[in-house]
């Protein structure tokens, strides 16, 4: 058997956060923090540290974190590309570009396993507590970045569902929002009304019905990648995740009514306060600020359930390169490259890896002119392209959208000043910092394409085309695998 073979079964049998941490210490990505370290600021400095290598840093363990004895704490999980390779099954070194066809390749597949647990069968239930809640007691809580407002769960895979359709199992939503911890049994949840979280507290609210929430801590890893994903209202995050991983899921039911991963750390249970807000933030964003304070709706806790020697998992979110953004880096660039193709054939890839996508980078086979900026506008209308894609740069089938280096060539050899267009006063994600009015700004498009008729041609100038293809993306694989072999 083959090392990717290998990988690839190693992979498809992945069903929980520790099978996937076993998995990753197999392949030297995850270590367990020696020292005995403070909440404040040791996990955050080690932290970023880490996540300055965004090819291969591991996931990290904390055991012997000070005040919290007993307590686990891992970070870095989704922190670099080779640990997705290892999700994906793949070796690492696999390269970002490799990482995106393989998942657009998966993308729209309906190979779907998922698999029901009884509640009695179901880890999570190890523990059960109903009564004196403390989430002081039950979570290492430390701030991510210096001047957050507070205690912040902002790894956490939330389940609810539609207060209009609730036995609808596609329109059960399934999504990564942070939340504040505001007392003993109280948290606030901030989303916006273009979330799917956000349109069913706005129903639920309308309408005088009940809101209730799952909020799973620990999860399978795939299950982190697509509940960041920006899927369709009624497509099932469960399903995407089980699909895109060709393995099953195993799904229980939840105290208080929600489909939950059985294997998942803790699920703490919680229901909307109709009508109350409370103040929240700041808070370190994934665009490097912090958002202001804000009022966000607030839940309180009625139940927790976690298995034996729980595992807390939290990200780091801040200036730079994050977990958070490889987290969802390519599962953002896959939805929006689906919706871009199913019109437009010419599309060969997109990277929107960068904060989100607001600066995200698109590649495709030019027509004729103003092709590339038609294109660019179809992209502004997708559903996550109208309130993240901020800075556009659009680029020839010959520039690798993933290598930096020949995004700056083509920007350098073939943009004009006609080539840049700025769209003002557009939809835009509040937390933007260079917003001039929160959920309002400017949309960038860069044509960095060759030039096509009946556009003016302009200089002669044969461009150099050097070998490119499968036979080249081999001999730099066997390039590195010399490399690596050298220095054993």
């Amino acid at each position: 058997m083959s090392i990717d073979e290998k990988i690839a079964r190693q992979a498809a049998g992945v069903s929980s956060l520790r099978d996937y941490l076993e998995l990753l210490g197999e392949h030297g990505q995850f270590i367990t923090w020696p020292d005995a370290i403070m909440p404040e600021p040791d996990i955050r400095e080690i932290c970023v540290a880490s996540g300055t290598d965004a090819l291969a840093a591991p996931a990290i363990l904390f055991d012997q974190i000070r005040g919290y004895p007993g307590k686990q704490l891992v970070a870095g999980v989704h922190g670099s590309f080779a640990n997705l390779a290892l999700l994906m099954g793949h070796a690492k070194g696999t390269t970002v570009k490799e990482l995106f066809y393989d998942l657009i390749g998966r993308w729209g597949t309906h190979n779907t396993d998922l698999q029901r647990v009884t509640p009695g069968q179901a880890p999570v239930y190890q523990n059960r507590i109903e009564q004196g809640i403390n989430l002081y007691d039950l979570l290492p809580l430390y701030r991510i970045n210096t001047y957050d407002g507070g205690f912040y769960l902002a790894k956490a895979n939330v389940v609810s569902r539609d207060p209009r359709d609730p036995d609808n199992f596609g329109k059960q939503n399934v999504g990564i929002y942070r939340l504040q911890v505001q007392g003993p049994d109280l948290l606030t949840l901030m989303t916006i009304p273009a979330h799917d979280m956000g349109r069913q507290i706005v129903m639920a609210e309308k309408d005088g019905t009940p809101f209730k929430i799952s909020i799973m801590l620990g999860n399978h890893p795939a299950m982190c990648m697509f509940a960041a994903t920006p899927v369709g209202y009624d497509e099932s995050e469960f399903a995407y995740a089980s699909a895109m991983m060709g393995a099953p899921i195993r799904l229980t039911e939840s105290g208080n009514g929600m489909d939950i991963l059985a294997d998942t750390e803790m699920v703490i249970e919680a229901e909307l306060l109709h009508g109350e807000r409370h103040f929240e933030g700041p808070f370190g964003e994934f665009p490097g600020s912090y958002s202001g304070v804000r009022r966000a709706p607030l839940f309180r806790v009625t139940a927790v359930s976690h298995r034996h020697n729980p595992i807390f998992e939290n990200i780091y979110i801040g200036k730079g390169w994050t977990e958070h953004d490889t987290l969802i880096g390519l599962n953002t660039s896959a939805p929006v490259y689906a919706q871009l193709k199913q019109r437009f054939p010419e599309v060969e890839a997109v990277n929107a890896l960068y904060q989100h996508g607001l600066t995200a980078i698109i590649s495709l086979r030019n027509k004729y002119g103003g092709f590339a900026k038609s294109v660019a506008l179809a992209a502004l209308a997708t559903p996550h392209g109208m309130m993240y894609l901020k800075n556009l740069i659009m680029v020839d089938e010959d520039v690798d959208p993933f290598d930096l280096n020949q995004v700056m060539w083509a920007l350098s050899t073939r943009t004009r000043a006609s080539d840049i267009n700025v769209l003002d006063n557009m939809a835009l994600v509040p937390i933007d910092p260079a917003a001039v009015v929160p959920g309002m700004g400017h949309h960038l498009i860069i044509d960095a394409t060759s030039t096509a008729a009946p556009e003016q041609m302009g200089a002669d100038a044969q461009i150099v085309s050097p070998p490119s293809g499968p036979e080249i993306d081999a001999l730099a694989r066997r390039v590195l695998q010399l490399q690596q072999e050298a220095i054993k």
